[in-house]
């Protein structure tokens, strides 16, 4: 069964103005694992906000389960990461930084830190962050989570499924990211070989209703 991961940005933006930050986001991450979560995403922040990486910090020494953080292609960025030692670091992938890119992901694998390049649903740009060797590539999905019509939303899942086959056959892999509905996890999952989905306001939204336990058990069974 694919692994579920919780992107734990739509919390640190609730918090983002308080002193309870850290201690939120951290303990939400500990009731993500205890629930069933595979994976946690947290963000480092654009001005490297030290209670971001604090709270990073925290999840990595506490967590069981695998803690991924994102981050930009920045020199100071990257040592914050090689520091930390996360499970993985994710980066947007960006035609102007192809060389930094492909840099960094050479410098986080010596460091046996595995790395994911962020990207559209763009086949010329799976082929790039093939050749920049990076372990995974995370489809931004939101394409088909917004399509307002049936036909809109088979082209959308066609073209994932195309560019999960391609990163698969390029020996990435395939991570799913977007504000999916389990209808759409479903179908999702039956598309093509994606490892893993990402999940963020949706999951907490559902969380409200249905406590963290029952809302992972939801999202497992629509990708059993």
């Amino acid at each position: 069964m694919a692994r579920v991961t919780i992107d734990l940005e739509p919390l640190a933006n609730l918090y983002s103005d308080g002193s309870d930050m850290v201690k939120s986001v951290v303990k939400n991450a500990l009731a993500c694992e205890i629930a069933g979560a595979d994976c946690v995403i947290f963000g480092l922040g654009k001005e490297l906000d030290q209670r971001r990486r604090k709270a990073a910090s925290l999840m990595i020494e506490s967590l069981d389960i695998a803690v991924a953080l994102r981050s930009a292609c920045e020199a100071r960025s990257l040592e914050i990461i090689k520091d930390l030692k996360p499970s993985m670091a994710l980066m947007k992938y960006s035609q102007d930084k192809k060389e930094a890119l492909g840099a960094a992901i050479t410098n986080l694998q010596v460091e046996n830190i595995l790395v994911a390049l962020e990207i559209p649903l763009d086949i010329d740009q799976v082929k790039e962050a093939a050749r920049l060797k990076c372990d995974y590539v995370i489809l931004n999905c939101e394409p088909f989570c917004s399509a307002k019509t049936i036909n809109a939303q088979l082209d959308e899942l066609n073209k994932i499924s195309k560019l999960a086959s391609l990163a698969g056959r390029l020996s990435m892999g395939i991570i799913a990211a977007g504000d999916f509905t389990t209808i759409q996890l479903s179908k999702l999952n039956g598309a093509g070989p994606i490892e893993e989905y990402v999940m963020g306001l949706p999951f907490f939204s559902n969380s409200l209703i249905h406590g963290y336990s029952k809302a992972l058990e939801i999202l497992k069974y629509a990708i059993r």
